[in-house]
């Protein structure tokens, strides 16, 4: 449960939620990704209201302008490390174009993952993985990247290494960027922080970090 609250994301910015287990945050990030729909407010996304749009012009928005990244990669076994990637394209309805598997590569090596397209997921390395589901989010040039717990499951170099790819993304590509996590090594990363308890914002923190 989400008590009313007025929350405004800019592009350009990595904001972390931040809570105990079941504060809401994940709640939040749902909303946010239009996976679940608030019984009161309204959701915005470029000035357009998009609270009560149905369920096909939603699934709709979600695949071409949000992208997720999950505390676990869903990376599929039996696929390559590309067509992991690629299948995010193919779930919009659009054929991989030689435009997209050039874009799949250049993220690749933008991610630090040369030489692993044609790899697969059971071969790489839990950080690893994590790169490749982020390249997933990303070929589709989303305007939003939302993720869940996304260094959780990461030993602290790899959850480091996410953190700083998440940060370039937020700052160099213009993009807003939400963060849930209940980690303190990943505030450091935030321009902004908000602190969720039992369904209310208590805190809303800005402040530039390096990082």
């Amino acid at each position: 449960v989400l008590f009313p609250t007025t929350v405004t994301l800019h592009p350009g910015e990595l904001t972390v939620l931040s809570g105990p287990s079941g504060s809401g945050k994940t709640t939040l990030l749902s909303i946010l990704g239009l996976v679940l729909r608030p019984t009161e407010g309204r959701l915005r996304l470029d000035d357009r209201d998009i609270t009560d749009l149905p369920e096909t012009a939603a699934a709709t928005l979600r695949l071409h302008s949000f992208g997720f990244v999950f505390q676990q990669p869903m990376l599929i076994e039996g696929l390559s490390v590309r067509e992991n990637i690629l299948l995010a394209v193919a779930m919009q309805g659009d054929r991989p174009t030689a435009a997209a598997q050039a874009k799949t590569m250049a993220l690749l090596a933008d991610l630090g993952l040369e030489g692993t397209a044609p790899l697969q997921p059971r071969l790489l390395s839990g950080g690893m993985k994590q790169r490749v589901s982020i390249a997933r989010a990303l070929v589709k040039d989303p305007a939003v990247l939302l993720c869940d717990e996304p260094t959780s499951a990461l030993d602290a170099e790899s959850g480091q290494a996410v953190m700083q790819i998440l940060k370039r993304i937020a700052l160099e590509e213009r993009r807003v960027v939400v963060v849930v996590s209940h980690d303190a090594r990943v505030f450091p990363y935030a321009d902004r922080l908000l602190k969720i308890e039992n369904g209310r914002i208590v805190a809303d923190t800005r402040e530039r970090y390096t990082s």
